[in-house]
């Protein structure tokens, strides 16, 4: 047990005899993992973790995840991404890598990949080893607060990135009291663009304003 109560998930827990079938836990063939994580992508309400411990970027798997992805930022949906350091980025803009990658950290290392979608279901290959090869649909919330905790952990000790140049100009402006629209024309980007990097700012730093963003970055030194 953590300290709070939560239980220490491992993956022997999840891949004990017993657990790897019934109506809470079920086995995702390997052929089907990529459609049943669209699908229940696609009913995520608040909320998507995703840890990858190995990360690779298929750029046409990407421009065809960007559309589903864009509806759930649209949505509201608050994505968190954790890869190991070193990890390839998308060749996308700034939007879109926001909507793609969400608010990341990189760590040295993560035990297994891992999606949880809104705290209810989670998403992980039965064999750690083998991320390409079947999976476990894991709906038991003793589990699923397992795997959160589990990610919780490693989201924690994980350094936050570096603020961007496009970051860093966005929060400098914001401070100056510019708008969305304002910071758009002054640094030559579309405002959609700037929307979507100041939620993912929010985001990181826990602010619930452009302005307690702008106080809590003020003074800092790039």
């Amino acid at each position: 047990m953590t300290a709070r109560g939560t239980p220490r998930v491992t993956m022997g827990a999840v891949l004990a005899p017993g657990r790897v079938e019934g109506p809470q836990v079920r086995r995702v063939p390997s052929r089907l993992v990529a459609a049943r994580g669209r699908e229940l992508l696609s009913g995520a309400r608040r909320e998507h973790l995703g840890m990858y411990a190995a990360m690779s970027v298929d750029e046409e798997a990407v421009r065809r995840a960007l559309p589903a992805a864009r509806e759930r930022h649209l949505r509201g949906v608050l994505l968190r991404t954790l890869a190991p350091v070193g990890a390839a980025t998308p060749r996308v803009d700034a939007a879109d890598l926001a909507v793609i990658d969400g608010d990341h950290r990189r760590a040295a290392t993560l035990p297994t990949s891992l999606n949880i979608v809104d705290r209810r279901v989670a998403l992980l290959p039965a064999d750690p080893a083998d991320p390409d090869g079947d999976h476990l649909e894991v709906w038991a919330p003793a589990l699923v607060a397992g795997l959160l905790a589990m990610f919780e952990r490693h989201w924690t000790v994980a350094a936050p990135p570096e603020l961007s140049a496009r970051e860093r100009a966005v929060v400098e402006l914001l401070a100056e009291g510019c708008t969305d629209a304002v910071v758009a024309r002054r640094l030559g980007v579309s405002e959609r663009t700037v929307t979507a990097t100041v939620r993912v700012l929010l985001d990181r730093y826990g602010a619930r304003s452009r302005f307690q963003l702008a106080l809590a970055l003020a003074g800092r030194t790039w």
